[in-house]
């Protein structure tokens, strides 16, 4: 009797085929990565930026943005690796009114992030806009706390989260098992 050969089981969040497409799209394309959180900022773009844009709204590439900016609970994702925009909030060490300002906050970034893939996959520029949630003295002292922590902690999201398709995508020359290796020995610092 032949023993078949088993599959190696998955270590990180993202398929081997998701790693592959971003080390080929994003490994020499640092530009595009730029665009990619300007366009998540609602930065400004050109004509051309907005043409480029339409890139990530296609099939292949919206799954891998979704995982890594909106990700939700996947009961299949290897251990220790299942995450949601809500399972940082902290609700162990502050008190309920702190972490309910927490809440408000997040739920702002949930939304706004959600605003953003309708905006992309439709080719729209509507829902929640970064500039509302600056300060504004005419608010509230809790609303601009909560907007002004809100637009902070989306800043921060989508610039940590640009950051980590970089560090994904590798560098042309590695291969899928290579980033693999190299991502296994960096989660072990």
């Amino acid at each position: 009797m032949t023993e078949e050969k088993k599959k190696p089981q998955q270590v990180l969040r993202y398929s081997d085929s998701e790693l592959k497409l971003m080390n080929d799209t994003f490994s020499e394309n640092y530009p595009l990565l730029i665009l990619l959180r300007k366009f998540f900022l609602q930065g400004t773009l050109s004509d051309g930026e907005k043409e480029n844009v339409k890139f990530f709204a296609n099939a292949n590439m919206l799954p891998i943005l979704r995982k890594t900016y909106l990700p939700e609970i996947d009961y299949n994702t290897p251990i220790g690796q299942i995450v949601d925009l809500w399972s940082n909030v902290d609700t162990r060490n502050k008190g309920a009114e702190d972490a309910c300002l927490e809440m408000a906050m997040r739920e702002k970034l949930i939304r706004y992030v959600k605003d953003r893939f309708t905006d992309l996959i439709n080719d729209t520029d509507g829902g929640l806009r970064l500039s509302d949630l600056e300060y504004d003295p005419k608010k509230k002292d809790r609303d601009n706390f909560v907007n002004l922590g809100a637009r902070n902690m989306i800043i921060s999201h989508v610039d940590f989260q640009t950051g980590q398709i970089w560090i994904l995508a590798g560098n042309r020359q590695e291969s899928i098992t290579d980033i693999q290796k190299r991502l296994f020995r960096q989660s072990g610092k």
